[in-house]
């Protein structure tokens, strides 16, 4: 619950009319399917197909926490404040939605140490 999630770069957010964010990102592909992927024209202009996500209410809180300093413990306190839920039942939900995203490849983990920093995808 101290790592601290960190968001990838690569990915591109955008606000929907609704004010709930929209992330799209590129796919992961192994080799065979990405070459599979280039033949059949899903590589676009040298970039590799893209997939849309959006984002709930409660995604759009804690996506828009991710700052690489924030710790998921805060995160998940700020999320219980806020839909008034017991902690223990927001570190779990905000736990398992940051491993789906982490899973995507849209964040990854800081682990701060008092010498080192070290970063999980």
């Amino acid at each position: 619950m101290a790592c601290k999630p960190i968001k990838n770069r690569d990915i591109d957010e955008s606000v929907t009319e609704k004010g709930l964010i929209q992330l799209s990102y590129p796919l992961r592909l192994k080799p065979l399917f990405a070459d599979v992927a280039k033949r059949f024209g899903m590589w676009r202009e040298g970039s590799p197909p893209t997939k849309k996500l959006e984002l709930d209410e409660m995604g759009t809180l804690v996506w828009e926490m991710i700052d690489g300093n924030t710790s998921v413990k805060k995160i998940a306190n700020k999320f219980a404040e806020t839909y008034k839920v017991l902690p223990r039942e927001a570190e779990v939900a905000t736990a398992s939605f940051l491993k789906d995203l982490g899973k995507r490849g849209l964040i990854a983990f800081s682990f701060k140490s008092n010498r080192s920093q070290k970063i999980v995808k």
